[in-house]
């Protein structure tokens, strides 16, 4: 596993993940954290910390660093130490914490089923638990753990009392009035002492056990309390050795399950590790990045997050980049001014893939990655002399480095490849050396100020152009990334800008190659066209947008008539039922001779009647409101292999073939035609027949125009538009038609060239030449 994680600042990211980590142990754990190799590994990860994003949008979750804990667990692992109070107490903090975590998820297995998994591996540690909390309260060992030691602080406190009643009524003696400094018992070295005036000590018997800081006071022990005071010793020695046993006990308790102790310190830190994961994704929002099993690098709107943390301080706001490369596309190469964002692409890209290996979530809108087995960079001055190495030395020598590790799942970054030489020869040698990484089948990404290697990209399968634009008016970045056009340095410009003196530009001028000029021009027309079809494509998505609003408010109007019908017809139904039940009342009154049972017979009659006329009225009404519901959006109707059918967009009829998903292939005369569901109605439920001596004349149907655009279409919507073109250009009888889709991101081109590929009037197809509107535009052959 070879990653240059120096280069890309691997280790400044983790101190900003550092900062959502509490403990030691997690903070061992952020050390050991690195990209990730396995897939099935990795996607447990990326599971586990995007249920954790979710559990913070609903909770809350604290890891507190615990005191003495560490000091203690390393104490364990000594034979013989014993543990303090104190450390027992960490120990005891640690076990509640882990019964927390291990309880937290129980409820809500459920709903965060990976999170669930990992708190149950936790062990168990109750009753152990339970056994410190009895013996350890409040700092000190509890006397009920031990009779014994509840025995010995009986005693204490009876010989205590003893001996300061005893000392008190010697200092309330007229005997001791005159020698005593105040009236006071305290203690000294452990002996309870009174403070005596020093020159009055003479005229006490007693032991001297200290000066005051002044010398004024002596702290005497009368001998008349001596033996007191050795009793009240002797039962605190005893306390202690008490206490030491029973310290001693509960360390060799705790050393019987130091293993799942520790092993439950390594889950915890590892637990809080996911947390600050998610912390760092919801405060940079990030989102989950998808593995791709293929060849896909797409980011959309990325963000650096080093940079991001900085700008923030500033409260800037930083331009996202997007980055879209695939099998047809592994080299980018990535031109424009210097200070124009070239290198935050390239640091960029390689962190987030960094960042998605480590199982962390990543600062963008979407993003897909593979896993790489290497990501090599090659950015930056490397000159060094200590070895004696140039700039283009130190560089050359990454380069041989990358070419002999390098294979078709690694990642390579190469930053200003071939500089620092002569530019005829340097823009030679980074030609070769990216031809031997596509070769390879690696990923690359490369920035350059060569024209040559520009030119190169752009006619070289494989190999793709992007510019980081530049506004040539202010003098200033805008840090986005266009894919498909490659940048100009716009040296000469900004030297013109800076008003730097007018013989001294003609001479520039006068001295450029006319290859540069020339590809300057080249670059200047890309970009016009790349501005022309994002105000086209803006034109269609605002025209879109407005057709949607229309036809919504369009089939609200008509929900709400046909509500409104329905609504009408239901009290035109209770007035109707309400005058039969009238009308009944009054034939009651008139027939009273008739007997009650005929007389309901024929009520229940014309209620019957009576509702049965309404229905047939609510139900024409309801088809009424169906077929103008349909008119307003045409529901498809099941069609099935055999049945006859008629083509609404040519007006002709056939007899369906095969049916595959939602499209269906139809035989009308001697032409398949293949058609969408929506476009055809069913005319019989059997096979069609035609009579003796009846033909089908099907005439073409002329087109303005060999071209469309779907340029700003939805991927399916254009799909459908550009199958129904060919259908109309095919029985036009036209040889070659244009597909206008432009570059963007790539996935309209690829859905069209899927299109294509399966279509039965295509010949064959290719991309426009760059006149024409290069990888923008598809030109088809069709079927003669």
């Amino acid at each position: 596993m070879d990653f240059s994680l120096d280069a890309l600042e691997y280790y400044r990211l983790k101190d900003l993940l550092g900062r959502y980590v509490s403990t030691s142990a997690a903070r061992y754990a952020l050390d050991d954290l690195e990209p990730i190799l396995d897939a099935d590994k990795l996607d447990n990860e990326h599971a586990i910390t995007a249920e954790a994003m979710q559990y913070l949008r609903e909770h809350r979750v604290v890891f507190t660093d615990i005191p003495l804990l560490a000091q203690a667990i390393d104490k364990l692992a000594v034979a013989g130490s014993v543990l303090d109070v104190s450390e027992i107490e960490a120990i005891q903090l640690f076990l509640a914490h882990i019964e927390g975590l291990r309880m937290r998820w129980n409820q809500e297995r459920e709903s965060f089923p990976k999170l669930a998994q990992r708190a149950q591996r936790l062990p168990d540690l109750r009753d152990l638990s339970k056994h410190l909390r009895r013996a350890v309260q409040n700092g000190e060992i509890d006397e009920n753990y031990s009779p014994d030691l509840r025995r010995i602080r009986r005693a204490i406190a009876a010989a205590r009392s003893r001996l300061t009643e005893k000392l008190e009524s010697m200092l309330r003696s007229p005997a001791y009035s005159s020698q005593l400094q105040e009236q006071l018992v305290t203690v000294r070295n452990g002996r309870f002492v009174i403070p005596v005036r020093t020159e009055q000590k003479r005229a006490v018997d007693g032991i001297i056990h200290g000066t005051s800081s002044s010398g004024a006071t002596v702290f005497m022990e009368p001998l008349a309390v001596v033996e007191m005071n050795n009793e009240l010793v002797r039962l605190q020695d005893e306390e202690q050795a008490e206490i030491a046993r029973i310290l001693a006990e509960l360390t060799d308790l705790i050393q019987t399950s130091a293993g799942p102790i520790e092993s439950a310190r390594a889950l915890s830190a590892y637990l809080e590790l996911v947390f600050a994961k998610a912390r760092f994704g919801r405060d940079f929002d990030c989102v989950r990045p998808d593995v791709s099993p293929g060849s896909l690098l797409s980011l959309i709107n990325a963000r650096h997050p080093l940079l991001e943390d900085n700008l923030r301080r500033e409260h800037s706001a930083m331009t996202p980049i997007s980055l879209d490369m695939d099998a047809g596309r592994r080299v980018l190469v990535i031109s424009g001014p210097n200070a124009g964002g070239k290198t935050v692409v390239l640091k960029t890209t390689g962190l987030l893939a960094l960042m998605a290996q480590s199982g962390m979530p990543v600062p963008a809108e979407e993003a897909t990655l593979p896993i790489f087995d290497r990501v090599l960079a090659d950015i930056g001055d490397q000159q060094s002399i200590t070895n004696h190495l140039s700039t283009f030395s130190a560089h050359v020598l990454a380069i041989k480095s990358m070419l002999e590790s390098a294979t078709e799942r690694s990642l390579i970054l190469l930053d200003e490849i071939g500089s620092s030489t002569e530019p005829g020869e340097g823009a030679a040698l980074a030609r070769a050396v990216l031809e031997q990484f596509r070769d390879i089948g690696a990923f690359v990404v490369a920035t350059t100020h060569y024209n040559r290697l520009k030119l190169y990209a752009e006619t070289t399968p494989g190999i793709a152009n992007a510019a980081m634009e530049f506004n040539e008016i202010t003098l200033q970045p805008t840090y986005r990334l266009i894919h498909g056009l490659s940048g100009a340095s716009s040296g000469l410009k900004i030297a013109e800008r800076l008003q730097l003196p007018r013989p001294v530009l003609e001479s520039a001028v006068a001295f450029l190659d006319t290859a540069d000029v020339e590809a300057a021009g080249y670059v200047e027309e890309l970009r016009r066209r790349i501005v022309e079809l994002e105000q086209e494509k803006g034109r269609l998505e605002r025209e879109r947008r407005d057709f949607e609003d229309w036809r919504q408010k369009e089939l609200d109007q008509l929900k709400e008539q046909h509500r409104q019908e329905i609504a009408n017809v239901e009290k035109k139904l209770d007035r109707i039922v309400q005058e039969m039940s009238d009308r009944a009342s009054r034939e009651l009154e008139s027939v009273r001779d008739e007997s009650v049972k005929k007389f309901q017979k024929r009520l229940a009659n014309a209620k019957a009647q009576a509702t049965r006329e309404v229905a047939r009225e609510k139900e024409q009404m309801e088809s009424s409101a169906k077929l103008s519901s349909a008119d307003a959006s045409r529901v498809a109707v099941p069609i099935k292999e055999g049945q006859a059918v008629r083509v609404m967009s040519l007006s002709v009829t056939g007899r369906v073939t095969t049916v595959q998903g939602e499209q269906a292939e139809v035989l009308v005369g001697n032409i398949k035609l293949r058609r969408p569901m929506s476009d055809l109605e069913v005319v019989g439920q059997t096979p069609l027949k035609l009579p003796q001596n009846v033909h089908v004349n099907i005439s073409t149907k002329p087109l303005e125009k060999n071209e469309i655009n779907i340029i700003g279409r939805r991927v399916d919507e254009a799909v459908e538009i550009a199958d129904k073109f060919l259908d109309d250009a095919f029985l036009a009888q036209m040889n070659t038609v244009r597909i206008v889709h432009g570059m963007g991101t790539g996935a309209l081109r690829q859905a069209i060239s899927e299109l294509l590929n399966a279509h039965p009037h295509v010949s064959h197809f290719e991309s426009a030449s760059q006149s024409e509107g290069g990888r923008g535009v598809t030109i088809v052959t069709l079927r003669s």
